[in-house]
């Protein structure tokens, strides 16, 4: 099977509109410019996908490259009648999770520690504009996603994965389940549990009402 070194090939316009499943049968079929397309649709999502599930705020890069590597050299193993998200969410995942296994967690990287540029902030669901218009409401605002960070780490793993997938990658629990090899009322259960997991911890750290 072919390496695939990635490298900012030219993709042709009229594939935006087509589905990651066509995609990924150009893929297989070896066409590295679908492969690129993918990388660029896919990668802003999985780097939360795999802060969050790590805590670890420079894995990302690492793990991007190893994802799109093993979908290239996966690539045969795609079902043509399957859907692509969950399947690339199953390769994120266990490389996540040999992540963790390989090293002991390492603190977690408060967003007030971390945040980007003036003017945008660090939330559960990725970048977005920060829009308040006095300095205490952004750091009131910036505190409070600290909060949400800091809450889903201390999370039971099980429950932290259901929350992430289904919350976070607004994925199904037909297409969660897929990911995490369980039944979907079981990643309901386990979602349930995950999202009063936070509740208490939120409850537990909250100083006043929220901005």
């Amino acid at each position: 099977m072919s390496e695939y070194a990635p490298g900012n090939e030219t993709v042709p316009l009229d594939w935006a509109s087509e589905s990651d499943e066509a995609q990924m049968l150009r893929v297989q079929a070896g066409d590295t410019r679908a492969l690129e397309l993918l990388i660029q649709r896919w990668s802003p999502r999985l780097a939360g996908l795999f802060y969050r599930l790590t805590g670890d705020p420079h894995a990302g890069e690492d793990l991007l490259q190893e994802t799109f590597l093993r979908v290239w050299s996966a690539r045969a193993s795609f079902q043509r009648e399957a859907r692509f998200s969950p399947w690339l969410h199953a390769i994120a995942r266990n490389l996540a999770a040999d992540r963790l296994r390989s090293r002991e967690r390492k603190p977690l990287h408060r967003a007030l520690s971390t945040a980007g540029p003036a003017g945008a902030t660090t939330t559960l669901l990725g970048k977005i504009p920060d829009s308040a218009t006095t300095p205490f409401a952004a750091a009131s605002r910036l505190e409070l996603l600290a909060r949400l960070d800091e809450a889903l780490r201390g999370v039971p793993e099980p429950y932290r994965e259901a929350v992430v997938l289904c919350d976070l990658q607004r994925l199904s629990y037909e297409d969660a389940a897929q990911v995490l090899g369980v039944p979907a009322k079981t990643v309901s259960s386990r979602l349930a549990r995950g999202r009063e997991h936070l509740r208490t911890a939120l409850a537990a750290c909250r100083s006043g009402p929220l901005p």
